[in-house]
C-alpha cells in the first residue's frame, strides 16, 4: 500500500527546513572560508560595519511585514478562507515599498554621512548605495517566501534558500577574484553586489511560483480589518527590530572603538570585529540550523492552533520547541567547542583559544533560548511582549561591551561575557509571558538537566577521544569528523539510557511518567 506523505504536517516541515538550514549552513560556512581568504579579518570588518546598516533597513522594511504575512496568511488558511492571500500579499507590498522608500531617501544623499559619522569608517561609503539595490529585491523574496512557509509550502523556501546561497558563493567569489584588488571599500562593495545578484535568483524564482499557487485564487476583497491585522503585527515588531539593530550595529561600530580604550591598535581592534562576527560567531553557530527550523516552522502552526482555540495543542508545542531547543543546542555545542580552536585554524588560517569559543558557545546557546521563547511569543500574538524584551536585551548588551571591552584585561573577551549575559533576562521575561499567556509550565528536567548532563558528557568525550585520534591518524580533518561522528552517537546513546526516545518524541506528543526513565514519550 503506497503512503501518501502530507506535505504540510509539523514534522515534515521541520524536516524540510532543517535539511536547508544544514545545507546552507555548510554553503554559508565554506562561503566564509572563501571570504576570509580573499578579504582577511579587516576586510571582513569593513564588510560587517556595511551589513549592519544593511540589518538596520532591512529590519524597518521587512521584519514586521514578514512575520504578518506569515501568521495570517496561516490564520486564513485555518479559517477557510485561502483566497484572503493575495489581498494579504498586496497589503504587505505597499507597505514594504513606502517603507523602503523613506529608507532609500536618507540612504542615498546620505551614504557618505553615515558612512564617514554614524558607521566610523569611509571606506563603507562605496557599498551603501548597492545594499538598497539588494535590499528592494529581498523584500519581494522575503513576503513571497513567508507566505509559502504560513501554508505549509516550506520546500520551496528551502530551494529558494540554496539556489540562492549557491549564486551568492559563485557571483561574490567572481568578483573578488577579479576585482578585488584593491582596498577593502571596494571589497565590501562587491560582496554586496554579489548579495544583490543572488537576491535576483531567488525573487525570480518565488515569483514564478506565486503566480503558479496564488495567482489562480479568486480576486476578492479582504476582509474587513485586514489592514489593521498586518499594522498590528507589523508596526510593533518593525519598531522593535529596528530599534534592537540599531543598537546591535551600534554595538558593532563601538566595539573597535573601546578596543581602542583598551590599547588594542585600530587595526586589530578591526580585525577582531571580523574575527569574531565572520569566522568564530559562524563555526560556534551551526546548530542554529536546526533551531532555526523548528522555529520557522512553530509560528504558524502554533497560529493556527490558536485561532482553532485548541490551546492544549499550543501548550504542546511549547513544550516540545523547548526541549528540542535544548536536546539539540546544548550537545551539539558542547561537541562543537573542543573542536572549534583546530576548525578555525584549518578554515580560516586563524588561532582562536580555548576559551573564548566555549564563552561564545555558551552564550550562544542562551541566544537559541532567547530566539525560541520569542518566536513561541510570536505565534500566540505576543510579539509586543517579546520585542520589548528584545530591546532591553540589546540595550543591555550595549552598555556592557562599552564598560567591558574597553577594560584592558578583558578587551575581546569582555564583549563576548555581553552577549553571555544579556540574552539571561530576554529568556526569562519570555518564558514568563509565555506562562501567563497560554498556561505553559517549564519542565526544568527536558529543558536543561537532560541536556546539560549530555552536553558535559559529550564535551569530556570529544576533547580527550579527538587529542587521541589526532596523535593516531595525522589528519586534523579525519580526526574532527571521527570525533563528531562518535559525539552523535554519545548523545543519541546518553539520552537513550536516560529515557528519551528522539524518534518517538518528535512524531508524537510529550507527557510525564513515573513508569520507565526520567520521561516517556507516547
Amino acid at each position: 500500500m503506497r503512503v501518501r506523505i502530507d506535505k504540510r504536517t509539523f514534522l515534515y516541515s521541520a524536516a524540510v527546513m532543517a535539511l536547508s538550514n544544514v545545507g546552507l549552513q555548510a554553503l554559508g560556512f565554506f562561503y566564509r572560508i572563501a571570504l576570509s581568504r580573499f578579504a582577511g579579518a579587516e576586510g571582513l570588518g569593513v564588510y560587517r560595519l556595511v551589513f549592519s546598516a544593511y540589518t538596520v533597513v532591512n529590519a524597518a522594511s521587512l521584519a514586521g511585514v514578514t512575520m504578518a504575512c506569515s501568521r495570517l496568511s496561516s490564520a486564513k488558511l485555518a479559517q477557510g478562507k485561502p483566497e484572503q492571500i493575495r489581498p494579504l500579499a498586496r497589503y504587505a507590498v505597499g507597505i514594504f515599498v513606502t517603507i523602503f522608500t523613506l529608507c532609500a531617501a536618507v540612504v542615498l544623499p546620505g551614504h557618505h554621512f553615515i558612512a564617514t559619522r554614524l558607521l566610523g569608517d569611509v571606506r563603507t561609503a562605496a557599498a551603501l548605495p548597492i545594499m538598497l539595490i539588494c535590499l528592494f529585491l529581498t523584500g519581494f523574496e522575503n513576503i513571497i517566501k513567508s507566505l509559502f512557509v504560513g501554508t505549509g509550502r516550506v520546500q520551496y523556501a528551502a530551494v529558494s534558500e540554496s539556489g540562492e546561497q549557491i549564486v551568492r558563493i559563485v557571483a561574490v567569489i567572481t568578483l573578488l577574484a577579479l576585482f578585488g584588488k584593491g582596498d577593502y571599500g571596494r571589497i565590501a562593495a562587491l560582496i554586496m553586489l554579489g548579495m544583490a545578484v543572488s537576491e535576483c535568483f531567488s525573487s525570480s524564482f518565488l515569483g514564478i511560483l506565486y503566480r503558479k499557487h496564488f495567482g489562480k485564487l479568486a480576486r476578492t476583497r479582504a476582509d474587513p480589518g485586514l489592514l489593521r491585522h498586518v499594522l498590528d503585527i507589523a508596526a510593533p515588531l518593525s519598531i522593535a527590530a529596528v530599534l534592537i539593530n540599531l543598537i546591535s550595529s551600534a554595538g558593532s561600530v563601538i566595539l573597535p572603538q573601546r578596543l581602542v580604550v583598551s590599547g588594542m591598535s585600530e587595526s586589530a581592534a578591526l580585525s577582531a570585529l571580523g574575527v569574531i562576527s565572520g569566522m568564530a560567531s559562524p563555526l560556534i553557530l551551526l546548530p542554529i540550523a536546526l533551531i532555526s527550523a523548528v522555529g520557522i516552522v512553530l509560528v504558524p502552526s502554533i497560529t493556527a492552533a490558536q485561532a482553532r482555540g485548541d490551546m492544549p495543542r499550543v501548550r504542546a508545542l511549547t513544550d516540545k520547541a523547548m526541549t528540542v531547543t535544548g536536546l539539540i543546542a546544548i550537545p551539539t555545542t558542547a561537541a562543537l567547542v573542543p573542536l572549534s580552536p583546530s576548525l578555525a585554524r584549518v578554515c580560516f588560517g586563524q588561532t582562536i583559544p580555548l576559551p573564548y569559543m566555549a564563552l561564545l558557545g555558551a552564550a550562544a546557546v542562551f541566544s537559541y533560548y532567547q530566539m525560541m521563547t520569542a518566536s513561541l511569543l510570536g505565534g500566540i500574538g505576543a510579539q509586543r511582549r517579546a520585542a520589548i524584551a528584545a530591546v532591553c536585551g540589546e540595550v543591555l548588551q550595549l552598555g556592557l561591551t562599552w564598560v567591558l571591552a574597553a577594560r584592558s584585561e578583558l578587551q575581546i573577551y569582555g564583549y563576548i561575557l555581553s552577549m553571555l549575559i544579556s540574552p539571561l533576562p530576554v529568556v526569562l521575561a519570555n518564558l514568563w509571558g509565555l506562562r501567563r499567556k497560554t498556561g505553559y509550565r517549564l519542565r526544568l528536567g527536558h529543558t536543561l538537566v537532560v541536556p546539560l548532563l549530555c552536553g558535559a558528557t559529550v564535551c569530556l568525550w570529544v576533547r580527550v577521544f579527538y587529542t587521541a585520534l589526532l596523535g593516531i591518524a595525522g589528519s586534523q580533518w579525519l580526526a574532527v569528523l571521527l570525533a563528531a561522528c562518535s559525539a552523535a552517537l554519545l548523545d543519541w546513546a546518553l539520552l537513550q539510557l536516560l529515557g528519551v526516545d528522539v524518534r518517538s518524541y518528535i512524531a508524537r506528543r510529550v507527557t510525564r511518567s513515573s513508569r520507565t526513565g526520567i520521561f516517556t514519550f507516547l
